[in-house]
Parts: C-alpha cells; structure tokens; sequence
C-alpha cells in the first residue's frame, strides 16, 4: 500500500518549556496537546487516537497512556506508548499513518512530556551505566565525543567546523521568540572555541540544552485536513533504520564494511516521497550534539563521507543557503524538544507561518529523529526521517 500523502499534520502545540519548569510530566503533556488540538481547530471529542512518548522514570511509564487519554476526556480507539529515544516523535506519526490508513482510527494526537528531574526525583540510571560511570561515560555525552574524536581522526574534521552548526543554529533561534536561547543572544565562533571544555572534544556550545517540555502533533487523513483550519502539510514520505554502526568506522572507503546503515531512513523515505535531495527546501536535523548533524549530512546523502564539516563551515545551513536547517534553532538553541520541535518547525515552515525566519516557497521538508543506548549490549540506535510537503 503507498501511504504518500495519504495523511497530513493538521496541528501543532508546546507547553511552556525551558530549563526547569515546575509542573508535573503530565501537566506539560497535556498541555502541548490541548494546544495542538487546538491549533488544528479541533476538540477533543474529534480525537480517537494517542500515541505518546513515554516517560523517563519507571514509576510514571504504568499506565501513563491510560491515564493521559482519561485527563485529556479522549475516547481512543487506537493508543500506545513509545520509547526510541529522539527517534520516537517521528516514529509517532508514521504509526499514525499506518494506523489511519488501517482504519483503526481516524484522528491521532502524537504527544510527549518530558522532565530531566520529575518532582526534584534524579532520572533512574539507564542500563549498563553501572559497568561504565566509574570511568565518567555517562549518558550520551563522552560516547559522542568518542564519535566526534574519530570523525576528526579520519577526516580531518575540526572542532571550528562544529562550532559552525552551534553558530548557525544560534542565528537563527534569535529569530524565534519562543527560543530557549533566544534572550541569549547569537554567540560567534570565538564564543564557542572559548566555551569550555565538558568532553573533549565537545565543548558546552556542542550540546543541547536541558529542557522541560512537553509537544504534540495531530495526524489525520488527507480528506479531512483538507476540510480544517490549515493548509494541511502532507506526510509523503517516511523511513526507519536500527542498528549500532556507531561502534564501526562509516562510510569510510578504507573500511567498506562500515557504513552509517541510518542512512537507510532516508533512503526508504526519499523512494516513498519520489523526490531527491535537490528538491529539499529546508531540513531539521536531530541536533543533540554539534557532530551529529555533519554526520547525517553525510549519511543521508547531502553531502559526501567526510565533506560534512567544510559543508557546514561554508553556511550553506543558513537562512538562504543551500539547504536552510533548524530554522526556529533545533535542540541546540530553540531546546530540546525530544525532536518534536523539528516536525513542529517543518510543519510551520510549509505553512508559510515562520516570519523573518521563513525560508521562502518552502514546499518540501526533511526531518530526522535519533536516539539509542550507547551502554547496554549490543549496542543500539534508532533513526527516523520524514519527507513533509505543501
């Protein structure tokens, strides 16, 4: 079955967010709903479907999709709790897709809330940590250093080239209010060499900020966007790859066996979307860290194996480059959305709602979601893209 264009994202909505907001997971889930729901112009007795991201501590995830369809007064028909990391927003809405075209719903509501220390309760430690924190690899940081490290070692990428996406990403949440970073200001180069130093050789400007948040998108068919509030911006085409290439060298011709296997995301989404990546008017790339987006401008075809850090030092990320990326300032500088701010900002940069940010004539959108567990093994990554349009 060819599901291009059979669905569109019809809403869009945040709640507050910033580094410490002081409300509950669920408020600020439910809250970035009723604004989506609300910006599709819709009520919640229109919504028969929910998937949610789910939540960080344990002892939330019982019953969380239950619980949040009865705060939200929703009579679901189809519902499910998801967890692949920043994989999981765009994850959200090709399960949206599949399920409406299967009939199993017809409206779904695509949300998640997310706190960094619930109720002042530290996060549960991921598994394997237990086996690497006595040597200071924590989290996702010191491993993507070791990425960031091996991608200099093998291309001669500098730690100036990735202060360019810090840079760029900057500029442009300084165009958006509703930034983390806004008030902040835009930061140089000289800025970032000078920031310090938290794993080399990732310095703080490499890396998103903490944020509370919570987001969510509305899905349904294509018939019905046409009739609603928006100009529906239609989901033509999708993909999803999983594996743990990280810990191999990528795409490097010295070592055929290693290839970066996320790009294969990218590739279904392009073959289902019939479209190249000349036709790519703006993207939003998953932007945890400054080296993940000149990775995945390799991986997904944007560029050449080791071409990603003269790609970006050169602008063509900027606002009238060659491909304008993280418009509203991506996880870096607009916050860490759990990705749903890409979709969010590639859904407002089609609709032509994006003021002096907006890229012009935009019609086509690339996004990508990435998470994994760099700790446990077998080691494991999740990588989601989607192909929106006009």
């Amino acid at each position: 079955m060819n599901l291009k264009e059979t669905c569109a994202i019809v809403g869009v909505g945040f709640s507050e967010f910033g580094k410490k907001v002081p409300k509950s997971t669920m408020t600020l889930t439910l809250e970035g709903c009723k604004r989506a729901i609300e910006d599709a112009g819709l009520t919640k007795d229109d919504v028969d479907g929910l998937l949610l991201v789910l939540p960080s501590q344990e002892g939330e995830r019982h019953g969380w999709v239950c619980r949040t369809c009865s705060h939200l007064g929703i009579s679901s028909t189809f519902s499910a709790g998801l967890d692949i990391g920043g994989a999981t927003p765009i994850a959200m809405v090709q399960m949206a897709t599949m399920a409406i075209n299967a009939g199993m719903c017809n409206t779904v509501v695509c949300c998640y809330g997310w706190q960094n220390s619930p109720m002042g309760i530290p996060l549960s430690m991921p598994p394997g940590l237990d086996f690497t924190a006595p040597y200071g690899d924590l989290a996702a940081l010191p491993f993507k250093a070791q990425v960031a490290r091996r991608h200099m070692h093998l291309f001669g990428t500098t730690s100036r080239q990735m202060g360019a996406v810090a840079v760029t990403f900057r500029r442009h949440a300084c165009m958006n209010p509703q930034a983390q970073m806004y008030e902040k200001g835009p930061i140089t180069i000289e800025d970032h060499q000078n920031s310090r130093m938290i794993v080399e050789p990732l310095r703080l400007l490499d890396n998103a900020p903490i944020t509370d948040s919570g987001g969510a998108v509305v899905v349904t068919s294509a018939e019905r966007a046409r009739h609603l509030k928006h100009r529906p911006v239609y989901i033509s085409g999708m993909g999803q790859a999983h594996s743990g290439e990280f810990m191999r060298p990528w795409r490097d011709p010295r070592y055929p066996e290693g290839t970066f296997e996320g790009g294969k995301a990218a590739e279904i989404a392009f073959g289902m979307a019939g479209v190249r990546h000349k036709d790519i008017d703006v993207a939003q790339f998953y932007d945890g860290f400054t080296i993940l987006v000149i990775i995945e401008l390799e991986a997904y075809g944007f560029c050449k194996p080791g071409e990603g850090g003269s790609f970006v030092e050169e602008g063509r990320l900027e606002l009238g480059g060659e491909l304008p990326s993280n418009t509203a300032g991506g996880l870096l500088s607009e916050g860490h959305l759990m990705g749903m701010g890409h979709i969010a900002e590639a859904v407002r940069q089609l609709r032509g709602e994006c003021e002096e940010r907006q890229v012009k004539d935009a019609e086509v959108a690339f996004v990508t979601g990435y998470g994994g567990s760099p700790h446990e093994y077998p080691i494991s990554f999740s990588y989601s893209t989607l192909i929106l349009t006009r």
